[in-house]
């Protein structure tokens, strides 16, 4: 190349000389002319001529030489160019761009368009940096910065023209840095995720030996980023059984690119750790691998996790116990087991008697520690492969592989565990239990009835260990109303509570305004009980509380079900037990219910008893201040019916008293004399009170009651209690206008 060049020099300068002797032997031919003969000057004109046509053709060719060469440089420097982000632009000794090369296209940095012809002193007009530049190159300088153009990053460098200390322009070359800062930047995010990530990634080069391995790797394998360094993938991965087993992998990687699963990984130690990891495989320009990029997470902690929640999601917290559901599941899989093998099982249930005194007395730490004592005994009492679970609360049960020839024998162990007294403290406490128990498949084929057979034997033995120190006569039979706690915390659980609604008329229209909830409970036995029966049983043992919540859940799906179908039902009534007067937290529990529904406070009326009302005075005003802070309405129930005194009604922030009709006939002197309808109805308007009888039964009473001025009815003369359904298609009867005037 540097050959071709200087020949090609030398060729220029022989051109130039002859075209130069051409013309001065021109000249000398001018000179001599006037000398020479007719002849001669005809032949001088002649060589004249030709030298002059010989200087023009050599001259021609210099300059298509000279264009051939600038337009090859410029074709060279277009695809330099393209391939590398680079522009180069000439300025020539009067500060005029004389070309560009390179910024064919785009629209930003250097534009051949915007730059070709024009003053280099107007263009860097706003660019500071650039103006420094070009001030340094005029003045002769070879000078390097870096400086924006058109909104493109570039490292300019400029090369001044000068010959004999003279300035002739400058040359710049100018690369565009965006794409090296993005490089730059990407090489900095992936270091910064490399060092900080998560999980361990190691980074293999052709022969899987560690080139690269983040803080992480440490963690995991207890290698430091100097020991992982070199070592072969094998010291740190584990081989499980199977000799193909990394063969495999690696025959993926090839074919796929990536490989992931759990496998394990050796920490320096010895220890083998198991790890979710992926693999995936970088390849060179000619599709060969050149690394692997290795990344894995810790199993361990993880597994630990997943296995504590599975823990606590089948076991008690308290006694360690299988819970209820675990319970359950076992006993399916038991039932199954028999059933194919032709075999029998026994369920025992088993409920600590008077465990709620034992709370109430003691405290409910004393009632825990009884509780894991009691967990205790009966884990020692069967085997090992037998399961003891709590199902809430005092009640335990347990599953034997076991014929029925020893359940009893099992039922009297179990019993045993409770001979001895429990060591609470400093002190003992007696405790007993009361054991049930069913063989499948003789009382029961399925799970739930056999659990239910279980169940009533085992309400059967705590009536039977209760009758001597309830009553000196024999014991109630089972279904005469004997009934536990137990019995009715699990009637929560299994749905065998519901509602029933009756509904409040509007006495002037006739139509329903409002409803009563009153709770039912479907034994599996006895059938529908009414709270009458068993709300004084809910109040001794604490299920008051359970029962109230369930119920709110029920009236707020309820109330917006019936406002979505446009029902004119706007509000129901619900009845308030005294722990839920002492209970602050109880009015915003409706609240709540309400609100979680979508449905205002006021579409609920909360009726307190007044016998309740008299003998808490300061409790119930508590109670109704801040029910009526929340916009919830009340209601006194019963008035009238446990006081010869109702001043004080006028007292008390509620909005609504219910009279019933049987204690307003006959009890108690003064009550019979039609009168005192009249008044007692008019007393309570007069204190801005509405008023709501209950117990109408015929028309005559309801006719008494429009003529004293009542406006709210309720009673079998309108409807029974309804389920939700039928009160959805309830149609009261017409309002009997002309019976009501006459």
């Amino acid at each position: 190349m540097a050959s071709r060049t200087i020949s090609f020099l030398r060729g220029t300068t022989m051109e130039r000389l002859l075209i130069s002797l051409c013309f001065a032997l021109g000249g000398l031919w001018v000179l001599s002319r006037a000398q020479l003969a007719a002849p001669v000057a005809v032949a001088w004109s002649a060589a004249l001529l030709t030298l002059w046509a010989l200087g023009l053709l050599l001259h021609q060719r210099l300059t298509a030489r000279r264009t051939s060469a600038g337009d090859q440089a410029a074709t060279t420097l277009a695809l330099v160019s393209q391939q590398i982000p680079v522009a180069v632009w000439v300025v020539d000794g009067r500060g005029v761009v004389e070309a560009v090369y390179g910024g064919e296209s785009g629209k930003a940095g250097i534009l051949r368009r915007h730059f070709l012809h024009q003053q280099i002193a107007a263009l860097p007009a706003d660019n500071a940096e650039l103006a420094k530049l070009v001030q340094r190159a005029r003045a002769g300088h070879r000078c390097v910065g870096e400086a924006e153009v058109n909104g493109v990053h570039y490292r300019h460098r400029l090369f001044p023209h000068s010959q004999d200390g003279d300035f002739f322009g400058f040359t710049c070359v100018s690369e565009d840095l965006t794409r090296s800062r993005q490089e730059a930047a990407a090489a900095r995010l992936w270091q910064t995720l490399f060092a900080s990530a998560g999980d361990a990634m190691l980074v293999l080069d052709r022969q899987r030996k560690v080139i690269a391995a983040n803080p992480a790797v440490a963690q995991i394998t207890g290698y430091s980023n100097d020991e992982a360094l070199g070592r072969r993938d094998s010291l740190l991965l584990s081989r499980p059984p199977g000799a193909n087993y990394y063969q495999s992998i690696f025959e993926q990687l090839q074919r796929d690119g990536v490989w992931q699963g759990e496998t394990m990984v050796r920490h320096k130690s010895g220890e083998l750790r198991e790890v979710r990891m992926v693999v995936c495989a970088a390849r060179d320009d000619a599709g060969q691998i050149a690394n692997y990029v290795v990344m894995f997470a810790d199993l361990s902690q993880t597994k630990k996790t997943q296995e504590e929640l599975r823990h606590l999601a089948t076991h008690d917290n308290l006694t360690n116990l299988p819970n209820r559901r675990l319970f359950l599941d076992r006993l399916d899989q038991g039932i199954r087991r028999a059933r194919r093998e032709q075999r029998q099982l026994v369920v025992l249930f088993v409920d600590l008697d008077d465990f709620k005194a034992i709370n109430d007395l003691h405290g409910h730490h004393v009632g825990d520690a009884i509780l894991r004592e009691a967990a205790r005994r009966l884990r020692g009492a069967v085997r090992q492969s037998d399961t003891v679970a709590r199902l809430a609360g005092d009640e335990f049960t347990v599953l034997a592989d076991s014929p029925r020839e020893e359940a009893e024998a099992l039922v009297a162990k179990i019993g045993a565990c409770f001979d001895l007294p429990f060591a609470i403290g400093e002190g003992t406490l007696e405790v007993s239990a009361s054991v049930g128990a069913a063989v499948y498949p003789e009382d029961g084929a399925d799970l739930e009835l056999l659990m239910q057979r279980a169940d009533r034997s085992m309400y059967d033995a705590k009536a039977q260990r209760r009758a001597p120190v309830r009553t000196a006569k024999p014991a109630p039979a089972y279904d005469e109303g004997l009934y536990f706690p137990s019995e009715l915390r699990l009637a929560i659980r299994r749905g065998q509570l519901r509602l029933e609604y009756q509904p409040q008329i509007d006495l002037s229209s006739g139509q329903p305004v409002g409803a009563e909830a009153l709770l039912r409970w479907e034994h599996h036995c006895r059938g529908n009980i009414n709270p009458a029966e068993f709300m004084d049983l809910a109040e001794e043992a604490g299920i008051t509380e359970a029962i109230g919540s369930w119920t709110l859940g029920q009236v707020g799906r309820q109330l917006k079900a019936w406002r979505r179908w446009n029902m004119p039902v706007q509000r129901v009534a619900i009845n308030v037990a005294l722990s839920q007067v002492k209970d602050s937290r109880y009015p915003q529990a409706v609240a709540d219910a309400l609100a979680q529904q979508g449905v205002p406070t006021d579409a609920v009326m909360l009726e307190v008893d007044e016998r309740t009302c008299l003998r808490n005075p300061g409790l119930c005003r508590i109670f109704f201040e801040r029910a009526a802070q929340l916009g919830i309405q009340l209601c006194i129930d019963q008035f009238g019916a446990h006081t010869d005194r109702y001043d004080y009604i006028g007292d008390l922030p509620v909005g609504a008293v219910k009279i019933n009709q049987k204690y307003l006939r006959g009890e108690g002197a003064g009550r019979s004399d039609p009168r005192f309808l009249r008044a007692l109805v008019g007393l309570c308007r007069v204190a801005g009170k509405t008023v709501i009888a209950v117990g109408i039964e015929r028309s005559a009473q309801e006719t008494e009651l429009v003529a004293a001025g009542c406006e709210l009815g309720q009673g079998f003369l309108y409807s029974k209690p309804l389920s939700a359904e039928d009160l959805r298609i309830y149609r009261p009867s017409p309002p009997r206008v002309a019976e009501l005037a006459s």
